[in-house]
């Protein structure tokens, strides 16, 4: 009777994409908070980055100098072997999300470093918003795009072909929306 209880708790909080019983915080990355820690401190710890470009984001025309991302991208001194941007807002000055782009991880491995306390999610693009260089996903049961989350640590890996990392993000909430908004508007 224990096995049986065990397995339905397991079977209705761990299918890949729920996100129910799993809080996403805000990551630390070498000292730095992500939605806390700005660009003075990222300068502090990490130094002056290789380059610096600025993005400005297309959703609200009106407000056009307050929504400029700026990347700062470094090519060592991450967690991992591999490159990695700071995204931060231009006005404040606050780090939004850390990217790192590891030197041939699997998944396996981004595992055994990062530890076993994760969920696997998987997402779609939700492709009524936004234009080719927005990310906007939601969680699907059936997308192509698959995350291992360490959703209480604020750290997602992007896993792609053949389990080979492609992405860590070091984030303070969620990557994707948990249903789409496409469907939302369609029904409205």
């Amino acid at each position: 009777m224990v096995w049986v209880l065990t397995l339905s708790l397991m079977l209705s909080t761990g299918y890949a994409g729920h996100s129910g019983s799993h809080v996403w915080r805000a990551a630390t990355f070498r000292g730095l908070v992500v939605g806390k820690s700005n660009r003075s401190a990222m300068l502090r710890i990490l130094g002056e980055p290789k380059w610096t470009r600025s993005h400005r984001q297309d959703d609200d025309e009106e407000e056009k100098d307050s929504r400029q991302d700026v990347f700062s991208h470094y090519e060592t001194g991450g967690e991992l072997p591999g490159s990695f941007t700071v995204v931060y807002d231009k006005r404040s000055g606050i780090i939004k999300r850390i990217e790192s782009y590891p030197d041939k991880l699997t998944r396996e491995k981004a595992v055994a470093h990062f530890g076993k306390d994760y969920i696997v999610t998987k997402y779609d693009f939700d492709k009524c918003k936004g234009g080719e260089d927005s990310e906007l996903i939601y969680e699907s049961p059936n997308g192509p795009l698959v995350s291992v989350e360490y959703r209480s640590r604020g750290i997602a890996i992007s896993v792609g072909f053949n389990e080979m990392v492609t992405k860590i993000s070091y984030v303070s909430g969620p990557i994707g929306a948990i249903k789409s908004r496409c469907k939302k508007e369609q029904k409205s």
